[in-house]
């Protein structure tokens, strides 16, 4: 089945693309472009009434998934009954393969995009009775040969570089997040399999079937099939890479479909999130209001903060702040609108930024929204309301639940001074089997995710504030960039939990660390900002290793970490706590001096149009570039608890150092234990980068600054 060496083959090229075929099956065998060459075996399956109709994967149903759940890789009992190849239809720019099972028709279109090979699908039922659709995959399949297969999805969990042959037979890797890039390198020949879908999420795993490797993009298509209606779902992209880069293509692939990230919201500084009652791991224990809450602005201000993400302060009666009952009213305990609408102006004399906590997924039942808008509510096959958290779940979809939504954001932003937004649950909702108009019913997740995303950040721009929209996207999914300003990087939390956990050597730490940062940099939508934290309001409560950073890492450990993400590119972010254990009720440091010290060496010398270059050191030490030209600065940060040496690189004769202390040795470097440096180029130490002379509010005080230009001790 995958020696296409053995097989009769049809071939046809399209634009800078060459197909192969199986001549009597009709499932692509092989592609080649840019010097590159993927060979293999393409095939699909849809789940229908209650099983995969050729068997590939095992059934498992989406109705009961919650919202955060992707759909679960489970291989079939083996293939049943094959998709019968019907023939071909060829145009001047496609080919099309048609196939027959039972009483669905497949036709399988294979186009050039650029470079790219792109394949995309659809399903039509011929016969007489509806089919309940649940579940389209994609899958490739590839011999894993006497050279090896490996491959890894950049910027996502499992962190890890799998080797096919490792792998137990028939046990799938799965992703923990969305994932669009899978990354093979077959013996030396590159590849990638870049897998979207606009509408739906999706799971991707991959598995060793013998001596075939496998690997799976399962959308979580649910849709009754009228007869004589069709179905797409999602397109599937074949990079062959050769000798190049292997995540230049994927960024051309990102820019040419339109997933940039907007060009006029913020997209530099620091943010923090907090609560005027303090903080969910110590269960809002102060009960104070807005106004109150207001006179600490100015500390967070001389710490370096320039954004505030207000955790949800409407009103919610006694079940929780993510529990709001209408997001038009805020909550009494917190103030008075005039409380609110100060605190903003307060922000905005500081140079600041305020952000509301959005959460569409919807009110309780009896809440008087969800009693007057039941019809914005999803519901079941059977009928009956979608609930999740105790909440409806709204249709996110729903034009007049997004249009409601933008009115809402416009008016806060009038009213109160709101700026942007962090958007709650903004992957979607729960599959709606009432949807509007021409929608499917599984419309209501992915594709309602983006809409609602849009809609909040369409009512700042109504509002004429240059917004801040970050929506709780947490899955790398670029269709999501051109309405997000912010990407919420869970997907990098999740790594550094996950090589924690794994309790790595920190020379193997610093390593894989190094190697998934530049990857998921390398494979990004070109642009994008992406938030970095050591932990929010949920990882320190209730997911993941529910604990502070400086309790999970040590003290010392976390703020080398911390100043890591302080100098990549980003947004890094504290939640409230972070500096100071007591306002979470909890032993620990006080670290304000530590991030004013960070934050104004990162405000001086860093902004995000700085392009980054990692370093491998083979030590403990991670490091780093970051600028362009003459003007850059480089990083190292050491992540063991005990002195580390590194080779320095090669031009660093006139950099300054700017911060923190390394020793150095004739062409080597050592930081001391959790150490740090940043070294300047290209511009005197004093005079740090256009962002800071932009912002000249910001005037640390001359303590913060004390050992940013001490000299370098040299030895040797």
């Amino acid at each position: 089945m995958l020696d296409t060496d053995a097989l009769p083959l049809r071939e046809r090229t399209l634009g800078e693309v060459a197909f192969a075929f199986g001549a009597r099956d009709g499932w692509l065998r092989a592609v080649r472009a840019a010097g590159g060459e993927w060979r293999g075996c393409l095939s699909l399956d849809i789940g229908r009434d209650g099983r995969y109709a050729a068997g590939r994967l095992a059934w498992r149903s989406f109705e009961d998934a919650s919202t955060w759940e992707l759909p679960r890789i489970v291989p079939g009992g083996g293939l049943e009954a094959d998709w019968s190849f019907e023939g071909w239809e060829e145009t001047a720019d496609a080919v099309v393969a048609r196939y027959r099972h039972g009483t669905l028709a497949l036709a399988v279109r294979y186009r050039a995009v650029g470079r790219n090979a792109a394949v995309d699908a659809a399903f039509e039922n011929l016969g007489p009775a509806a089919v309940y659709v649940n579940g389209v995959a994609f899958i490739t399949s590839q011999p894993i040969g006497a050279a090896g297969v490996s491959f890894d999805f950049p910027g996502n969990v499992p962190y890890r570089v799998f080797d096919a042959a490792a792998l137990a037979d028939r046990e799938p890797v799965e992703t923990g997040l969305v994932n669009p890039v899978i990354r093979l390198n077959d013996g030396g020949a590159r590849t990638n399999l870049i897998f979207m879908d606009e509408e739906e999420k999706w799971g991707t795993g991959a598995y060793r079937d013998g001596a075939a490797l496998r690997l799976v993009n399962l959308a979580a298509v649910e849709a009754e099939l009228a007869p004589g209606a069709t179905l797409a779902c999602g397109t599937l992209y074949v990079q062959t890479v050769g000798a190049g880069d292997p995540f230049a293509p994927i960024r051309e692939l990102y820019a040419a479909r339109g997933w940039t990230p907007p060009a006029d919201g913020h997209r530099d500084g620091v943010l923090y999130a907090c609560h005027p009652h303090g903080t969910m791991d110590a269960d809002f224990p102060l009960r104070r209001g807005m106004a109150a809450f207001a006179e600490e602005l100015p500390a967070l201000r001389d710490m370096g903060v320039d954004h505030v993400w207000v955790l949800p302060i409407f009103e919610h009666l006694d079940r929780g702040v993510y529990h709001p009952t209408d997001q038009r009213i805020i909550d009494p305990r917190y103030g008075t609108d005039d409380d609110v609408a100060r605190f903003g102006r307060k922000l905005h004399e500081l140079g600041m930024t305020l952000l509301f906590d959005y959460v569409p997924h919807g009110p309780e039942p009896d809440d008087p929204l969800g009693k007057a808008r039941r019809e914005w509510a999803s519901v079941r096959r059977n009928g009956e309301l979608q609930i999740e958290w105790n909440c409806l779940s709204f249709d996110m979809a729903n034009p007049d639940y997004l249009a409601y939504t933008k009115a809402l954001v416009r008016e806060h932003a009038e009213r109160f001074g709101v700026d942007g937004a962090r958007i709650d649950c903004a992957m979607g909702g729960l599959t709606n089997w009432r949807p509007y108009g021409a929608n499917r019913p599984s419309n209501s997740n992915l594709k309602g995710g983006i809409a609602i995303s849009r809609a909040i950040r369409e009512g700042f721009i109504a509002s004429g504030r240059k917004p801040l929209s970050m929506p709780e996207n947490f899955n790398p999914v670029p269709a999501y960039a051109p309405v997000t300003d912010v990407f919420y990087d869970m997907a990098l939390f999740r790594a550094l939990y996950e090589m924690e956990e794994a309790r790595l050597a920190p020379a193997d730490f610093a390593r894989e660390l190094t190697r998934w940062l530049e990857a998921e940099h390398l494979s990004s939508v070109p642009g994008q900002v992406k938030l970095r934290f050591l932990g929010n309001h949920d990882t320190v409560t209730w997911v993941w290793n529910k604990a502070r950073a400086t309790a999970w890492y040590g003290e010392e450990r976390a703020k080398a970490l911390w100043v890591l993400l302080g100098c990549i590119d980003g947004m890094p972010m504290l939640y409230q706590g972070d500096e100071d254990a007591g306002i979470c009720r909890k032993e620990g440091p006080e670290l304000r001096g530590f991030f004013q010290e960070l934050f104004g060496m990162r405000r001086r010398y860093f902004d995000n149009a700085m392009e980054t270059d990692y370093v491998y050191t083979g030590t403990p030490v991670a490091a780093f570039w970051r600028g362009e030209g003459a003007r850059r600065r480089f990083v190292a940060v050491n992540l063991s608890d005990g002195p580390a040496a590194f080779a320095l690189p090669e031009a660093m004769a006139d950099g300054a150092l700017v911060y923190g202390a390394a020793e150095l040795h004739g062409k080597q470097a050592s930081l001391g234990a959790y150490g740090s440096a940043v070294w300047a180029f290209g511009e005197a130490a004093s005079e740090g980068t256009a962002a800071a002379a932009e912002e000249p509010d910001f005037d640390p005080s001359p303590s913060a600054l004390t050992r940013f230009n001490q000299p370098i001790k040299r030895e040797g």
